[in-house]
């Protein structure tokens, strides 16, 4: 999370692969699109090669949520467990008074702790962590559809 902001004039670019290098474990919520943007796969791609030169294989760095779909995300991003929000994406405004959105909190409060464990089991930085630049992953048309 940048904590500092990314200031006019900066090279964002530089700035996003620095926020990824000094993160401790990544908060992802997960769609289609997600996969579709170069810049998301790429942060994915980082942290799962950390992962995987920590050869961490259970309770990883990468705390997904699914907001959308997951039928059509990448294989690998389907063998990790994410907290499931897609039933609760409404955006009509009665939701947000209605106990569909207690519902919500509750979850989100969970996921919070589950993060806050994450981060706490996260190893000491490194600074050789890596940063890969991925391309977008392609997304068939019927995942789209649907958003």
């Amino acid at each position: 999370m940048d904590e500092d902001c990314i200031e006019v004039g900066d090279h964002w670019p530089e700035r996003l692969k620095d926020g990824v290098r000094l993160s401790k474990c990544m908060v992802a919520v997960w769609s289609p699109l997600y996969f579709q943007s170069s810049w998301c796969v790429s942060e994915w791609a980082s942290f799962r090669e950390r992962e995987r030169r920590l050869n961490i294989q259970s309770h990883g760095l990468i705390a997904p949520m699914r907001f959308h779909d997951g039928e059509h995300f990448p294989e690998e991003a389907r063998t990790v467990q994410w907290l499931d929000v897609a039933q609760y994406t409404s955006t009509a405004p009665a939701f947000l008074t209605s106990a569909r959105a207690m519902d919500l909190e509750d979850l989100l409060k969970g996921f919070a702790k589950q993060v806050a464990h994450t981060i706490q089991g996260a190893p000491p930085f490194q600074a050789d962590w890596p940063v890969i630049e991925a391309r977008a992953l392609a997304v068939p048309k019927i995942g789209l559809a649907r958003l």
